[in-house]
């Protein structure tokens, strides 16, 4: 019993800092969120550009080859009478 009325001074020492870290803001701790969430986003835009210029060209080319195969079996069938 003696134990935990030692600790508890100090549970509530601890729990008292925490709203000081809170308000602390963002000099104190040198995190910015919006730099953060800016450099996400910018990161995040040119991963999605750089695989839609990837994807996209194959994309087409896959679809110019069906069409390719299914025009030329026509014509093939066509000429074949």
């Amino acid at each position: 019993m003696m134990k935990l009325a030692m600790a508890a001074p100090s549970v509530a020492a601890k729990l008292s800092a925490i709203p000081l870290a809170l308000t602390g803001g963002t000099e104190t701790t040198g995190f910015d969120v919006t730099t953060v969430m800016q450099s996400a986003v910018d990161t995040t835009k040119g991963q999605m550009f750089s695989v839609l210029a990837i994807v996209v060209p194959a994309i087409v080319a896959i679809v110019a080859a069906v069409v390719g195969i299914k025009f030329g079996i026509g014509w093939l069938r066509k000429i074949k009478g």
